[in-house]
This record gives structure tokens, C-alpha cells and sequence, in this order.
């Protein structure tokens, strides 16, 4: 297996990533080996996952844990090498298994420690410092000369063979039109396309993806140009190498650059001369930042709607069995009325869930053509729907026209009421107001306030501290806020109590003041 250098700097920790299924014990490995000195560890659950962290050019080591059932350590190596092959790779085992290291020679397995006896950490402190620190990163990237004006490698041969056959004018047409072509392709197709010498120094750069000139990319290694980051460049390097010395490919290969925050996909081939040897490589790095970003979001909204769909199942079953029993045990009593009062609270809760479930479903990233909307009406058409006689609703001072969506909003605020209900009695005070400066409003009440305003799970799906709460009112009111690009603030009223605060919202520009304004 063709062996790289390391891409670590002598300056700062050695960056290693734990590859163990069991996350908690992957973290302690983590722990460990940062107490052992200069190393930071981070812990990783799965492959997929590693492969995911190892886009950012930070690690330079990964230490794979071997000893869970069901998980298959060398192949995990093999998997990971195979998207990352200039990355040291390190087994480690803390259970008893004579096999183990004879299944990892000649895998992607650089390093085997034993960890079964006794000062395991320390070795494997030791282990990854060596595998990262070679004498080559010690000393600093090294390259050889470099030329004034590099040029391709030419083939003298085939040129001597065109003089001596008179230059036949049909082979020249075909020659400058190949020429045409690949000077076309290298200024109009948008992506990094570049080739590199047996130096793996840049010979030629497509123009149609950077707007600036590229005089710094000729002649010049990834290290060599200020462009690219300190890391990133080394290890961008140390694969060059790796590509042009075993002739391996390296494609779609993810990588993030931190500094301008960017998602690329890397193929790197070798470039075959004329006898079959390699003298280069040839290479295209894609911009996929906008996939990569739906690709989260997809991913988030996948264990949202996992989270989700768990949380409404289990909170429509307990009121369903609950109906059931007290049904069958209606049918047997004497007098079913108290039964059938159980079977009717239980039915209203599953109306109520059901009906958050869809308007939590009916709720997008987006509001549809945002329109000039009386907030101070809305409010008041809100609480008048709300089941509270003895509850009290106040406008101290009136929010005034916004832009949004004037449905989504009614169901923002009806939301809000009903939780301040549900948590503070049906005699709560609500209480609107406008934010200073014209930046937003707040809806508070006097009721018992939130446990722990810094809880960052009260919008979540699911939250709730109330027995007869569906844990989606906020929820709603989240997602309704973050599709009119509002800010939800968390408080406690200075009386004590619930505050929400809805900040950065839109004003119609040059709106009119509404009556109460005036007033």
C-alpha cells in the first residue's frame, strides 16, 4: 500500500478522530488520549460520519476502536482510506482477539495497539504522535527546484516523427483544433479544472471558474500558493503525490475549506505519457456548497420527522387506550356517565394533537408574498377565540403593521395564548407590547414562567411540561417565526412570568400608523 507523509504542523496539538459505534466510549477514548499531552480528540459514531468529519483539513490522524459486535474495525479502515488514503490510521483494541491484528496486514491499517495490559493510553499517545509527526512534516514541506518557465513534458519524439513526415498539413488542422478545444474547455466550463506535473506543480488552471487572474497557481505547488489554506494545501498536496507516485485515483472526495466556507468535491487522476508512465495529474474540484446545505437540510428534517412521528404515535396511543378502556368499561357499569366524561377528555386531547400535527405540517421555510398585516388586529380576533373567560388580555403598547402572513401569523398568536393558558391558569394576564426602537413586539403573561428560559429545547418538537400540553404549540410558533425571519427571544417578565420576544421584524416601508397608534 502506497504510504503518505503526514500534513501536521510541528505548531499546535495533534488532531485525532476516534472511529467507535459507541459514541459515549468513543468521546472517553477521545478524553483519554487528550490528557496524555499534546493531542486534541474528537469521538465519531459511525463510518459515514467520519468520512463527513475528515472534509475539514484539521485531522491528522484517525484512530479506529475495534471491539464491538456487529462492527467491523479493518473494514471501517479500508472504507475510510479509500476516501482519505494519505491519512495515518491507527487500530486499537481493548478486548482480547489473537486475530485481530493478523486480519489488519495489509489493510489500511498503518498502526495496531494492544490496549488488553496495561499503560494502553500512553502507547497509543505514543503510536499517533508517530504516525503523525514523520521526520519529512518535522523538517517542513520540502519541493524540488523551481523551474523559471515550467513547461509541460513534450513529447519529442512524436514532433520529430511530424517534421520528418513533412508536417502533413491534415495531421496540423487536427492538432490546432485539439488545441482549440482544450483551450476552450479550460476557459468556459465552470468548475477548477487543473493539471499538474510529476511535482505536482499546476501547468495549466481553467480560467472559467476564478474571476481573478491565476498567475500564482503556474509553476506553483498547493503550499506554494497564498490562496489556499495552510492545512488544506499540505494535505492537498501529500494526495497530489499520493496520486502521481502510485498511480491510485482519488474521486469525489468531500472537502471543506474553513476559511471561506466552502464545500467542494475533488477527483484527482493520474496523467499517462506517451510510454504509459505517469507525469502528472489531471484534476476538477466542484463548488457543492448548495448541495451540502440541502443535503443538511434534508438530513435535519429527516431526524425531526423521526423525533416527530415518535412523539405524535406515543401521544395519540395513551389517550386512544384510554378511550378503549373506558369504553369496555362503560358498556359493563351501571351508569357510564364518569366513563364516557374519561372517553370524552380523551378524544378532545386527540383533537387538539391532531390539530397542532397539521398545522404544524401546513408551516414552511418560506411566507408566500408577505403583506402589509395589523398586527393589533390579528391579536385581538385571536383572543377572542380562546377558551378563558376568567383570563385577561392587555395591549400596552400597540405593535402596530408588520409585513408576514396574515393566517400564519393568527396561528403564531393563538398559539402563544393557548400556551400562556395551559401554563398559567384561566385567570392569566397577557400582555402585549411593542420592543424598543421599533424592532419587534413581546407577548408575556403573569403565569408561573418558564422553568429554564435557556433551555434551548422549548421549541422543539415534543416539549412540554404540561400533562395535558401536545408539546407543539411552540413549536409552531418557532417555525412561523423562522419563515418570516424573525428572532424568538426567551424570557421572564420582570413581574415574574413568561415573556416571548419577536425581534428583527419587517415594517412595511413608509407604513401607515394604525388607529391605536394614533391614539
Amino acid at each position: 500500500m502506497e504510504q503518505c507523509e503526514s500534513d501536521h504542523s510541528t505548531e499546535g496539538s495533534i488532531h485525532v478522530l476516534v472511529v467507535d459505534p459507541n459514541s459515549a466510549r468513543g468521546d472517553r477514548l477521545a478524553d483519554s488520549l487528550e490528557r496524555q499531552g499534546a493531542i486534541e480528540g474528537y469521538g465519531s459514531v459511525s463510518v459515514s460520519e467520519a468520512i463527513d468529519r475528515l472534509a475539514w483539513p484539521d485531522i491528522d490522524c484517525l484512530v479506529v476502536r475495534h471491539g464491538t459486535e456487529g462492527f467491523d474495525a479493518v473494514e471501517a479502515a479500508d472504507a475510510i482510506r479509500e476516501k482519505h488514503p494519505c491519512l495515518p490510521i491507527v487500530l486499537f483494541t481493548t478486548v482480547a482477539d489473537s486475530t485481530i491484528a493478523e486480519q489488519a496486514v495489509g489493510t489500511a491499517v498503518d498502526e495496531f495497539v494492544d490496549g488488553t495490559d496495561g499503560d494502553a493510553m500512553a502507547r497509543l499517545a505514543a503510536t499517533v504522535e508517530d504516525a503523525a509527526l514523520d521526520s519529512s512534516a518535522q523538517k517542513g514541506l520540502t519541493t524540488p527546484p523551481l523551474d523559471e518557465n515550467p513547461t509541460p513534458n513534450v513529447d519529442s519524439g512524436a514532433v520529430e516523427e511530424l517534421l520528418a513526415e513533412g508536417i502533413d498539413a491534415g495531421r496540423l488542422s487536427q492538432l490546432l483544433h485539439k488545441s482549440r478545444l482544450f483551450d476552450t474547455i479550460m476557459e468556459s466550463i465552470p468548475v477548477h479544472l487543473y493539471i499538474k506535473d510529476a511535482d505536482a506543480r499546476h501547468l495549466y488552471v481553467g480560467t472559467g471558474y476564478f474571476e481573478e487572474p491565476l498567475e500564482e497557481f503556474i509553476g506553483n505547488t498547493d503550499p506554494e500558493i497564498g490562496l489556499f489554506a495552510g492545512r488544506q494545501a499540505l494535505r492537498a498536496h501529500r494526495e497530489d503525490s499520493h496520486v502521481i507516485e502510485s498511480g491510485e485515483p482519488i474521486l469525489n472526495k468531500v472537502e471543506y475549506l474553513p476559511m471561506i466556507d466552502q464545500w467542494n468535491l475533488t477527483s484527482k487522476v493520474p496523467w499517462h505519457g506517451p510510454d504509459g508512465e505517469v507525469v502528472g495529474l489531471i484534476g476538477v474540484t466542484r463548488d457543492i456548497s448548495a448541495r451540502k446545505e440541502r443535503q443538511e437540510e434534508v438530513k435535519r428534517q429527516n431526524e425531526r420527522l423521526e423525533r416527530f412521528s415518535k412523539m405524535v404515535s406515543h401521544d395519540l396511543r395513551n389517550p386512544l387506550q384510554l378511550a378503549t378502556m373506558r369504553l369496555e368499561l362503560a358498556r359493563r357499569a351501571d351508569d357510564p356517565t364518569p366513563h364516557l366524561d374519561d372517553i370524552d377528555e380523551a378524544l378532545q386531547r386527540m383533537d387538539s394533537l391532531i390539530e397542532d400535527v397539521l398545522a404544524l405540517a401546513r408551516q414552511g421555510k418560506q411566507v408566500v408574498s408577505p403583506e402589509p398585516v395589523e398586527l393589533d388586529g390579528i391579536l385581538r380576533t385571536a383572543w377572542s377565540s380562546v377558551d378563558a373567560p376568567g383570563a385577561t388580555f392587555v395591549i400596552d403598547s400597540p405593535p402596530g403593521v408588520v409585513l408576514g402572513d396574515k393566517g400564519r401569523l393568527r396561528q403564531l398568536v393563538a398559539n402563544v395564548f393557548r400556551n400562556a393558558i395551559e401554563h398559567g391558569g384561566p385567570s392569566v394576564t397577557v400582555t402585549v407590547g411593542q420592543l424598543p426602537d421599533d424592532t419587534g413586539f413581546y407577548i408575556e403573561d403573569d403565569g408561573p414562567g418558564f422553568p429554564n428560559p435557556n433551555n434551548a429545547d422549548l421549541f422543539e418538537v415534543g416539549y412540554t411540561t404540561s400533562e395535558t400540553g401536545t408539546g407543539l404549540g411552540l413549536s409552531i410558533v418557532a417555525e412561523i417565526a423562522d419563515a418570516h425571519g424573525w428572532t424568538v427571544r426567551v424570557g421572564t417578565r420582570d413581574e415574574g412570568g413568561a415573556r416571548l420576544e419577536f425581534a428583527d421584524v419587517e415594517r412595511p416601508s413608509g407604513r401607515c400608523d394604525t388607529e391605536a397608534d394614533k391614539n
